[in-house]
């Protein structure tokens, strides 16, 4: 079985952070993003996945490398424009031959059971089969209906409205590769322009409700806070420290995430904070709400209360920030929305 992770995107919404990494390998848990669904690929059996770059691709290599350390051959396919859902896997149709083929939004965290989503679409013979969840905000998301057997009858009220159970797309599916022959060369959208046509048409499509977390990280604010509910163990204030940070004997860091070659010093204080590789709080320096990211540093005697610290070289105005910046000499400081 082969898979496409879709990982081209400019991160709009997660600004300043896509300002130094795509947005699929932005650091959770210190781990890029993206190993947890590459990790998952792997537990179904799929062996090979091409992976779209655009935005930083660079940032993206470096991350995944080849693949082999998740037990996959990962292919990378360049978009000198962005092809959207739908055309990034039509331009590589070649590469995934007739067996089903998994397609999962690189910018989403999922803790639900792909193999069940597999099985699903082999034991029903639909055309796809999309991963739903229930909907918990419905006007950000828009509403699938299916009946009590999982047959898809709508996706945001087209190709007309239908009563039945109301679910959310989970940005994972799989379908049957030749569908990708229906979509025109260039950009397309793999719901507007190959799910809805076939809905029309009387296709079966099917859908399967999974629990689990799942998170989608639209802002710098809900990127955070998802990190701080994610942290392993029990209690308050639990942390994450990776072990090649020093943190100082005298510092006090509680539920936050501490990444590796970060430094915190003497009598600094860090709090529902995420700290990236390489950042730095000096001492007496105080982290409140904040992200602080590779390259960020946060001086001696400073309060950095909800906001990203970075160098200020890697943002050129607010606007390209996605907010507010404090210009404090070599670093940036932006409003965390």
């Amino acid at each position: 079985m082969k898979a496409m992770v879709l990982a081209a995107g400019h991160g709009l919404r997660m600004r300043p952070l896509t300002l130094l990494r795509a947005k699929p390998v932005l650091p959770v848990l210190n781990r890029p993003l993206l190993d947890g669904t590459l990790a998952q690929l792997a537990r179904v059996g799929v062996k090979g996945v091409v992976v779209n770059l655009h935005h930083l691709p660079e940032t993206v290599v470096q991350a995944l490398g080849d693949g082999r350390r998740f037990g996959l051959r990962i292919r990378y396919a360049r978009e000198e424009t962005l092809l959207g859902t739908g055309g990034g896997p039509r331009a590589v149709r070649e590469v995934f031959g007739d067996e089903p083929l998994l397609v999962v939004n690189g910018d989403v965290r999922f803790g639900f059971d792909l193999s069940r989503l597999v099985s699903a679409h082999r034991a029903s013979g639909a055309r796809a089969t999309l991963a739903l969840r229930p909907n918990p905000v419905p006007g950000a998301y828009s509403p699938v209906v299916s009946d009590r057997a999982g047959r898809i009858l709508s996706i945001a009220g087209r190709p007309r409205p239908a009563r039945g159970t109301v679910s959310m797309f989970a940005s994972v599916h799989v379908l049957d590769p030749a569908l990708l022959d229906r979509l025109p060369e260039g950009p397309s959208d793999s719901v507007r322009d190959l799910y809805v046509p076939l809905l029309a048409e009387g296709a079966h499509l099917h859908g399967v409700r999974l629990g689990g977390a799942w998170y989608d990280f639209g802002r710098p604010s809900l990127y955070r806070d998802a990190q701080l509910r994610l942290i392993p163990g029990c209690g308050r204030d639990r942390v994450l420290v990776d072990r090649r940070a020093r943190v100082s004997a005298t510092a006090r860091v509680r539920r936050s995430v501490v990444g590796a070659r970060s430094r915190v010093g003497a009598g600094a204080r860090v709090e529902r904070s995420v700290l990236w590789d390489g950042a730095v709080v000096e001492t007496r320096a105080l982290v409140a709400g904040a992200i602080v990211t590779t390259g960020g540093v946060v001086r001696a005697g400073e309060r950095a209360r909800d906001v990203v610290v970075m160098p200020a070289c890697a943002v050129a105005s607010e606007g390209e920030a996605g907010g507010e910046v404090d210009w404090r000499g070599d670093m940036a400081w932006v409003e965390l929305r």
